[in-house]
């Protein structure tokens, strides 16, 4: 780690702090005309504020691939190796986020996330679980965006963990399009059982952070949600590697 790192990690610190304070306000405001919909304007507000989170932080997107705006639901599936792919799939896509329920309680993240419809869970609930799944297929219906983590926690390396079905289970018989993505970033920089913010400490203390980002084609569910998550699983497996190769 540089030397300059401590001086890093102030000058984001505050750069960030200043950002989310002038992008909330604006963000708010319009929600506020809005008694709180969540409509374009705003969405692209949040955007905006994660793509300046991302140049503050350094962070240089390597992106392999394009994608269309959304005609209709779109659902999101990625592997999760840090707390910026939130932060990063949000910038790129908007909508909603699947989210462990302990996010909503974290500090500037947990409020942009309630704002952003972002959809909880509680992993150790099956109550929870089964909301989750209905949210999410609510939230596809309407035309929304939805992102999941399929592998359901933060891994290190470019090992892809079995993919839980409850995204697929909400995506089925929906016409809507899936878009698998894989993500890559150097060794050392993913977010596996440290305290989160010991994971921002490491991320915000270095000069700049490539993350590859590699999107496939999108496809439609045919009605069979098993045979869809083993295709998303091997695809996202592949687009992992193309995203290693833009590092």
């Amino acid at each position: 780690m540089s030397r300059l790192a401590p001086l890093l990690r102030v000058a984001r610190a505050g750069g960030a702090l200043a950002w989310t304070a002038a992008e909330f306000a604006a963000l708010e405001a319009k929600l506020l005309a809005r008694r709180g919909d969540l409509d374009a304007s705003a969405e692209r507000e949040l955007q905006r504020w994660c793509r300046g989170l991302l140049r503050l932080g350094g962070v240089e997107l390597r992106i392999d691939g394009a994608w269309a705006p959304a005609r209709g639901g779109r659902l999101v599936l990625a592997n999760h190796r840090s707390a910026y792919d939130i932060v990063i799939l949000y910038a790129l896509f908007g909508g909603s986020m699947l989210s462990r329920a302990e996010v909503a309680r974290w500090p500037i993240f947990g409020h942009a996330a309630r704002r952003s419809g972002t959809i909880f869970v509680d992993r150790a609930s099956p109550q929870s679980g089964f909301k989750a799944i209905r949210s999410i297929r609510e939230a596809l219906q309407r035309g929304r965006s939805v992102t999941v983590f399929p592998e359901g926690s933060t891994f290190a390396g470019d090992e892809l963990r079995p993919f839980a079905a409850g995204a697929f289970t909400a995506a089925r018989g929906l016409d809507v399009e899936v878009v698998p993505v894989g993500l890559a970033y150097p060794v050392g920089t993913e977010y596996v059982e440290d305290r989160i913010a010991e994971h921002i400490a490491n991320l915000t203390g270095r000069r700049r952070i490539p993350v590859g980002v590699a999107v496939g084609a999108a496809r439609r569910p045919d009605g069979r949600s098993e045979r869809l998550l083993r295709e998303c699983e091997a695809e996202v497996s592949a687009l992992i590697a193309r995203a290693r190769a833009r590092l």
